[in-house]
């Protein structure tokens, strides 16, 4: 669940390399194989520092791999965080379609209004004093 609902910045899954490095970078040395066969079930009793180093990475607390619970909340909690971003890049993209042809329609309009002030003005006035 982890893989497919944390997502780096630009919305892509991680792979297993990109955590493996990032998690040894930042001080516990991992395979990007290691991960692997975590995920896949050939490995079943991982270090405890593997587990604190990974939860870290993906920023859950490390009963996540413990707690069937605390995975369940948290599992939870990433749905409604993925569709929080969702919602944000689709309100974005919106706003990037949109607000070039609100700007384009308001000059539109801008000028109109100018041409018809302009028109306004050159007209001579014809209202009639009734004193």
């Amino acid at each position: 669940m982890l893989f497919e609902k944390v997502r780096k910045p630009n919305g892509e899954r991680y792979t297993l390399r990109e955590v493996a490095d990032a998690v040894t970078s930042a001080g516990e040395p991992i395979s990007y194989a290691y991960i692997g066969h975590l995920r896949s079930g050939e490995k079943d009793d991982p270090h405890l520092r593997h587990l604190r180093a990974l939860a870290k990475f993906f920023g859950v607390p490390v009963e996540y791999f413990t707690s069937d619970r605390i995975a369940l909340e948290v599992d939870r909690e990433l749905a409604v965080a993925a569709l929080v971003n969702e919602v944000r890049a689709r309100t974005v993209a919106l706003r990037q379609s949109v607000v070039p042809e609100a700007e384009q329609a308001i000059g539109a309009i801008t000028r109109m209004l100018e041409a018809i002030r302009e028109l306004e003005q050159r007209q001579p006035d014809t209202s009639v004093d009734d004193r």
